[in-house]
C-alpha cells in the first residue's frame, strides 16, 4: 500500500533539515572562512566586501549535504585580469593546507573542502542593482530578496523540492548537469508556496510557460520567447534575466514527469534514489546481448585535464556533432550518453540502427520537370565513377546508385577526424588529443572500459534507458 506524500515528506524532511548542532558547525566554518578572506586580501591590499552566499545563507541547504559560498565583492574598477593574476595566486597560497582546485564558471572561483564541507571562494563585483559585470553580481541581491521573503515553513518546502531534484538527476546548473539551480528552485517554492503546489503546477506546464513573482502564470509571447527555452521564470532581482534559462529540456521534461508521477505514486526513491549495485562482466554482456537490433557503441578517446565546466561543454558539442555526421552517413543513432573521468579519459556512448552500411546507397535526384536541374543531375552523374548504376527515372525524379566512400562507423569516426569534408566540431582543448587516441568499441568490445571510474554504472543507466524513479504504483 502505497504511503501517502504527507507522510513521505515528514520521512525525508526528519533527513535533510540541519540539526542545531549541524547549523552551528556551518555558521561557525562560515565565520571562519570569512575571516581568513577578509584578512588575505587586506594584507595583500585589495579592497573587498566579503559574506556567505548561497543556499547556506538563504538557509535552503540540506543536511549532509552544504556546500559554503564565501563572496569577495570587488570595486566595480578592478579589472578581471587582476583577479586572476593577483587575487587567485594569493588565495591558492594561503588556503594550501587544503586541496584547492580552480573552477571555472563564468570565471575562475576557488573550491576546497573543509570537514567534509566543499568551500568555494567566488568574485564578484560590488555594484548597483541592474549595473551587473558579471553573473554572480546578483547573488547578493538574491540573498537579501530570500532572506527577506521566506519564511520558516518555506525553507523546509524549499529544502524538499531541492532534494527531489537532487534525487531525480535534476539539480545543478553546471554545464554537465544542466539542471535547475538553487535559486531557480527557492523562487519556484515561493511563487507556488510549497513543494506539493510546485509539483501539481508543474505537472501542467506548456512550452513556454512564464513565472514571475507576484503576476498570474502565463505564455511567453513569439516576441518574448526564446525559442530553445521551454520555461521562462523571471528573476526577482533582474526582471531582463530567465532563471530557468540553463535548464536542458531534458532536465526540465523530467522534472515535470517526476512531478506527476510522485503525485500519482509517492515514495522515498524519489529522493534517496538506490546506489548502483554492480554487475558482473556476464551481466553486462548478456544485458548488450538481449537488445536485438540495436548496436552499442562506445567512441573513447584521451584529452587534457580540462576544467569540468569546460571539459563538458566541449564533450557536448564533439557529441553533437558526431551524431550529426552519424545521422547524415545512414548509421542513424537515436539514442546517446556521456562518460568521463574528468581527468584525461572520456568516451560517447551511441546506440545506433547498424554500424555498417552497404557498398552502394540510391541518391534521389531532382523532378524531372525542372529541366535546369535535371541537366545537371544528368552532367554529374551519368559518367561519374562512383556511379554504379543509372540514372534513371522513378516516379518523377531521377535517381542514381551511388557507391559508398565510407561503408563503417569505425572508418566514419577515422574519416571524419582527418577530412575537413565531413565538418566534424571538434573543440580546441580536445582537438589534437581525440585524432589521434580516438577508439570506436562496438558491443561486447566495450566491456573492456568496465573497470575506468563510474563508466559502469554510466553503461548500465544507458542500458537500461529508465529512470531510476520510474516505478510502477505497486512500489
Amino acid at each position: 500500500m502505497p504511503q501517502s506524500p504527507e507522510i513521505v515528506l515528514q520521512q525525508v524532511a526528519k533527513k535533510i533539515v540541519p540539526s542545531d548542532q549541524e547549523q552551528e558547525k556551518m555558521i561557525g566554518l562560515s565565520q571562519t572562512i570569512q575571516r581568513e578572506v577578509e584578512d588575505v586580501l587586506a594584507s595583500a591590499g585589495i579592497q573587498a566586501k566579503v559574506s556567505p552566499q548561497g543556499s547556506f545563507a538563504r538557509d535552503t541547504w540540506l543536511s549532509g549535504e552544504a556546500d559554503l559560498d564565501i563572496f569577495a565583492r570587488f570595486p566595480p574598477t578592478m579589472e578581471r585580469e587582476e583577479w586572476v593574476e593577483k587575487v587567485l595566486p594569493t588565495m591558492r597560497k594561503y588556503f594550501s593546507r587544503y586541496r584547492v582546485l580552480e573552477r571555472y564558471a563564468e570565471h575562475p572561483f576557488l573550491e576546497f573542502r573543509v570537514d567534509g564541507v566543499r568551500v568555494n571562494i567566488v568574485p564578484s563585483y560590488d555594484v548597483k542593482k541592474g549595473e551587473w559585470k558579471s553573473a554572480t553580481d546578483r547573488t547578493p541581491y538574491h540573498t537579501d530578496f530570500m532572506q527577506t521573503h521566506l519564511t520558516p515553513e518555506l525553507r523546509r518546502e524549499a529544502r524538499l523540492l531541492k532534494k527531489f531534484a537532487k534525487g531525480i538527476g535534476t539539480y545543478g546548473a553546471e554545464i554537465k548537469i544542466g539542471g535547475f539551480s538553487g535559486m531557480l528552485i527557492d523562487t519556484l517554492v515561493l511563487y507556488y508556496q510549497s513543494f506539493m503546489e510546485t509539483l501539481r503546477h508543474a505537472s501542467f506546464w506548456n512550452k513556454g510557460t512564464l513565472l514571475e513573482i507576484g503576476k498570474p502564470e502565463g505564455i511567453v509571447s513569439p516576441r518574448e520567447k526564446d525559442p530553445n527555452v521551454d520555461l521562462v521564470v523571471i528573476d526577482p532581482v533582474d526582471p531582463n534575466r530567465n532563471l530557468a534559462a540553463a535548464v536542458r529540456p531534458d532536465k526540465l521534461w523530467n522534472f515535470v514527469a517526476a512531478g506527476r508521477q510522485f503525485l500519482r505514486n509517492p515514495g522515498l526513491w524519489y529522493f534517496f534514489p538506490p546506489e548502483f549495485k554492480p554487475r558482473t562482466r556476464q551481466q553486462f554482456a548478456k544485458r548488450i546481448d538481449d537488445t536485438p537490433g540495436h548496436e552499442l557503441l562506445a567512441i573513447t578517446f584521451n584529452h587534457p585535464v580540462l576544467v569540468p565546466d569546460i571539459l563538458w561543454g566541449q564533450l557536448m558539442k564533439l557529441e553533437r556533432s558526431l551524431l550529426e555526421i552519424m545521422a547524415r552517413e545512414d548509421f542513424n543513432p537515436y539514442r546517446s550518453a556521456l562518460w568521463s573521468d574528468e581527468m584525461k579519459e572520456s568516451a560517447i556512448l551511441v546506440e545506433a540502427d547498424r554500424t555498417t552500411l552497404s557498398a552502394v546507397r540510391r541518391q534521389k535526384g531532382p523532378p524531372v520537370s525542372k529541366s535546369e536541374d535535371s541537366v545537371s543531375f544528368l552532367e554529374k552523374h551519368l559518367s561519374s565513377k562512383d556511379t554504379v548504376r543509372g540514372p534513371w527515372i522513378e516516379g518523377d525524379r531521377w535517381m542514381v546508385e551511388k557507391k559508398r566512400g565510407i561503408s563503417s562507423i569505425r572508418d566514419l569516426v577515422k574519416a571524419a577526424t582527418r577530412e575537413e569534408s565531413y565538418a566534424l566540431s571538434i573543440p580546441k582543448q580536445l582537438g589534437e588529443s581525440f585524432g589521434k587516441s580516438v577508439k570506436v568499441l562496438q558491443n561486447r568490445e566495450i566491456l573492456s572500459m568496465l573497470a575506468k571510474k563510474g563508466f559502469d554504472k554510466s553503461l548500465w543507466e544507458f542500458l537500461e534507458a529508465k529512470p531510476s524513479w520510474l516505478k510502477t504504483d505497486r512500489c
